[in-house]
Parts: structure tokens; sequence; C-alpha cells
């Protein structure tokens, strides 16, 4: 077996090597860069603080550190937590450390690089990371982004075959040659600046999860950190900033090439969307900000921030002493009455299954809720059809109450403030730059279609967590990732009265078994065992169930339930068939897929 592994290893190595920039070539590229890079300030470097925007954040941030407190705000809409990034942007006068999953190049990602680069002619470091795979890949804008100024630095982490931008074959050919390694991905995100505040959780940098996506939009959540906590956050991104799997871009042969074939070129102007005009205006006002931002913190006795290192799990089955999924699933099991989980993906491994079958064993009656997405509201049409093949495992066998988010929730003018704006935008046509998640052949409506992107859960109302950590196969043994657990019940309590919104009968179904009879009518004749993994829809034993009009919401199990909710089928919402028979023939075929979806 280790014979094995090392010459995969070797062979990997040689394959990938072969792919990168010659060091002399390295030496060509930087040499151009350093010879040809802006460096001219729009600040003296001795006027640095009064060029900055004034900040009551960092000053809570300062006051925290100083003070030994933890202080903390949750961010739960899309259209604040571009505003935090904004002003934490334009109030840096150190540096900026900006981590993240995906980045997209539409009306909201490009304000955010445009403010980046402002911040840098100001004479603020700053270093941008993001994951090569879901990321802009625009070679010709990443010479330009590169090239504008000496301040601003931006790496890709684990790019494949050393390029930012993959062609159909080198997807191929990367499967092919070194299938863990190109499914090792970067799933982090941050935002620090000058060691004063922190931003975490699950939001990646795109219209959709800001509001402003007419199309489609992410419920989403993270927390803002004041004090001493965003310092161990830039020594996490430290990790993945110096480690051997990121690479500058100007290094990436495609980059590397367009700059010293076809030289540097310049940015185009900036000038963002009118639609974001009103939030630039808003966030000029300090008083506004401290109200949102600041004010509402909690002050905390207890909390941690927990990262993956880079290169999680390179040889298969290493599950080191630095595993940060171990260390949540110990919180998982000091639960003793309730533990309450919001995803937008509901896959459990084998290795999360038997935390809560030991969950139950030690505490019989325990109550487990899991929020996540339906097959309407999904942005992954492939790991909803894992959720679907196992929806009887985690509801009957297990014991989840298991809620799908609604496409179109009844509180979604609470969670989208921009929601009449939304609306407006969807009915004149404004399309969004972002890249299409999932298929929208849901019913027609004049609002954009919603789903469920948090990572969040609650231990007997006394411990939170907010990440970036999905509790599936992916998170555990592929992606890093990171986040924050709080020990605090005020904090907790907060965060589970917004999970529990979330799945009051207006806005999420609930999934749960069919009743006997009825199981009996759609049971067939036993699957031959030659192929003893095939499930057809028919087969399926659970359902998805509406609150009757009327009625009182009542749990599964409860001897009203069947009274008080009705069936809406396995699909409610979706109307075209395509889509559902997808699912369905991935969750009887291809199950052996699960671990990497």
């Amino acid at each position: 077996m280790v014979a094995t592994r090392l010459l995969s290893f070797l062979i990997t190595a040689l394959l990938l090597s072969g792919c990168s920039l010659s060091p002399q070539k390295a030496r060509e590229v930087d040499l151009r860069v350093a010879s040809q890079q802006e460096s001219e300030l729009t600040c003296h470097p001795g006027d640095i603080r009064r060029c900055a925007a004034r900040s009551p954040v960092l000053e809570a941030g300062r006051k925290a550190d100083r003070e030994g407190k933890y202080r903390l705000t949750l961010i739960d809409y899309g259209e604040e937590a571009l505003e935090i990034r904004i002003h934490m942007i334009r109030a840096a006068q150190r540096y900026i450390d900006l981590q993240s999953f995906i980045l997209r190049s539409d009306d909201t990602g490009e304000l955010i690089l445009n403010e980046l680069l402002d911040a840098a002619r100001r004479g603020v470091k700053v270093r941008l990371l993001l994951d090569q795979m879901f990321s802009f890949s625009d070679v010709e804008y990443l010479v330009r982004l590169t090239m504008a100024h000496s301040n601003f630095e931006i790496r890709f982490y684990n790019p494949s075959f050393y390029k930012a931008k993959m062609a159909n074959h080198d997807w191929i050919n990367g499967v092919a040659c070194c299938f863990r390694g190109i499914n090792q991905r970067m799933h982090n995100k941050l935002l620090v600046v000058d060691d004063l505040t922190g931003l975490i959780g699950g939001r990646n940098i795109a219209d959709r999860y800001f509001d402003y996506d007419p199309n489609f939009d992410f419920k989403d959540r993270e927390v803002l950190v004041f004090g001493s906590t965003a310092r161990e956050m830039r020594e996490s991104f430290d990790w993945f900033w110096n480690g051997p799997k990121t690479i500058p871009v100007q290094h990436l042969r495609d980059v590397a090439e367009e700059l010293l074939t076809n030289g540097s070129g310049k940015l185009e102007p900036f000038q963002p969307a009118p639609r974001l005009l009103p939030l630039l205006e808003q966030i000029e006002d300090a008083q506004y900000t401290r109200k949102i931002f600041v004010e509402p913190a909690f002050e905390v006795e207890r909390l941690e921030y927990f990262s993956d290192r880079p290169r999680k799990h390179e040889a298969e089955g290493d599950l080191s002493s630095t595993d940060i999924t171990s260390e949540l699933y110990e919180v998982l099991l000091s639960a003793r009455r309730s533990v309450v989980i919001q995803s937008p993906y509901m896959v459990l491994s084998k290795r999360v299954r038997q935390v809560f079958r030991e969950l139950l064993d030690r505490n019989p009656g325990m109550e487990l809720i899991f929020s996540t997405n339906s097959l309407a509201s999904t942005d992954a049409d492939t790991v909803y059809a894992n959720t679907h093949r196992h929806k009887k495992r985690y509801v009957k066998r297990i014991g989840f109450q298991m809620f799908e988010f609604k496409p179109f929730p009844l509180g979604a003018p609470e969670f989208f403030p921009r929601w009449p704006a939304l609306i407006e935008e969807n009915m004149q046509g404004l399309e969004s730059a972002s890249i299409a998640s999932g298929d929208n052949s849901v019913i027609p409506m004049p609002a954009p279609r919603v789903g469920l992107h948090s990572k969040s859960f609650v231990v007997d109302g006394q411990v939170a967590m907010i990440g970036s950590h999905n509790f599936d196969p992916r998170s555990e043994g592929f992606n890093t990732e990171n986040g924050i657990v709080v020990w605090d019940e005020r904090f907790a309590r907060r965060l589970e009265q917004l999970i529990r919104v979330d799945i009051e009968p207006e806005n999420s179904w609930v999934v749960a078994m069919k009743p006997d009879k009825e199981q009996e009518k759609t049971a067939l004749s036993p699957v031959p065992k030659t192929i003893p993994e095939f499930k057809p829809w028919s087969w399926n034993s659970t359902s998805v169930y509406e609150l009757a009009p009327g009625k009182k919401a009542v749990p599964p199990g409860s001897p009203d339930f069947y009274r008080n909710y009705y069936s809406v089928g396995s699909f409610p919402d979706v109307i075209r068939t395509r889509r559902q028979v997808t699912v369905i023939f991935l969750s009887s075929f291809f199950y052996f897929l699960e671990p990497v979806l």
C-alpha cells in the first residue's frame, strides 16, 4: 500500500512539475512585472490615516483588542455583507487579506476588486487569495490586475496544470492523472483588516451572495469579529499564502505567456453599476455603520477560530490531529438536548452518521433538526441526488427532522431587504454576469429563486458554529475549511432563532416517511441482486410535505402529522421532468460518487 501511494505521488509530481513555469521564465516574468507595475500612491505615506475612511468598526476592533474582549456581530443579510466589506476595505490603513473560494467578475465582484485596488493605491498592502477552480479566469484581466499596483498581489490556490483558464481536455486529463490532487480545493473564506477586524462565514464573492442577482440569490450567514481573533485569522491566511499549492497568478503558464507576449495593458476606468450607488452612499455614514455593525455586537467569554491547513489529507485516509472536522464533531458530541444544523447540502458521511447514532444512544429523544435545500432551491442537482437517495436513512434510521427550503419562501421580503428591487430587476430582464447555479426550471414567478448557503449549527442552545464547513464528505476529506465556534448562550439562541425561522412552514417543506399503507401501495417486486443499488423513484418511501391551511405545525411522528400535512411529492415546484429524472438517475446509479460531490 505504501509503495503504491509513493508511486502515485511520484507520477503526479512528474506530471504537474512538467506543467509549471521554468525558473528562467519565472524570473523573466517577475522582471517584467517589477519594471512595469504601477507604484504611484494617491496618498502620502504620512497621511494614510487621513486618507482611510473613518471607521467605528475598526475603532471597535481596536478597543476589543486593548481590553482583551471577544466581540462579534452576526451578519445575515447579503447587502449588509457587501456594505461591511466595502467599509472595511476603505477603512484599512496597513493591510487587507481576502481569501475566497469564488470571486466572480460581476457587478459586486468588480466593485470589491476595484475597492481593493483603490486601497492599494493609497498605500495599503493588499493580498487576494482565490481558489482557481471556480473564480474568474480571464487571462488578460488577470494580467491587468497583476500590473495595476505593486501593493496589490493576487495568488491562486491549487491551479490545475499551472493555468488560470482550464479547457475541457484539461479537466479530463486532470481527473485521469491526478484526481485527488485536482479535487482538493480551498473552501475557506475570510477578510482581515489591520489585525483589528475579521469577517468569516459562508459567503463567496458574487452578486448572488449579496442580494444583487435578479435570477437566483443565496441566503447566507457570516460573523464580524473584533479584536485578537483577527490575528489568528491572518495567521491561517499566511499558511495558505505561503503554502506550496499557492501560485502567484503571473507564474501561471497562460498568464505569463499573455504578459510576455502582449504586454500588460491597463484596466479601464471603473464605474460601479448604477444600482450599487445607493449602497456606496450609505456606507459613507459612520452613524449608520455603527448602528448596523457595532451596536448589535455580542460580547462573549469564549470563542475559537478554526482552519484546516493547506494540503489537507493529501494522502488518502490521512486524518491528522489537526483535522478541524474532528474538532467540530467533538462539539456536536457534547450535545444533550438538541442539535440544530443548517447546510445547503445534506450528504452525511459514514463518520458523521456515527456521531449522531452515538448521540442518540446517549440521549434517546434528542431533538435533531437539519435545514437544507430542496431540489427547487439548490444550486447543485448532483449533490441533491445523494440527499434524495438517503432521505429514509436520515429521517427514519437516524431520526432527523429534515426541512427543505422553498425556492420562493413567504419570508423572502424579510430575508432579502432588496426584495422589491430584485423583483423589479427580474421583471426588467436584468441579467447577472454570474454563472448560473442549478437549473431554474421551477414554477414561474416575478421574483428571483432563492436557496440556502449558510453553514451553521447550534448545540443545546449553548454553543454555535458559523463557517464554511458543509458537514459533508467534501468538507471532511477534500476541501479546506474555516469558521468560528462560540460558547455563549445569548449568541447561540439568536442563531438558533434565525434557523428556526427558516424552517417555519411558510419557508420550508418537511420531509417525512410516507404512511405505512401508502408505502405498501408503491412497493414493487424485489430488485434483482445483480443490481442491488438500483432505487427507482417509485420505491421512495419518503415524501415532502406541506402544512395544510389552518392546521397546526407538528413534527413528523406526531399522531396529527398526516392530518395536518399533505404530500407535495418528492420534488415540489420543479416543473421540468428532465431535472427530476436526472436526480433519480444519479441517485440510482452513481451512488459511488457521493464522497466527491
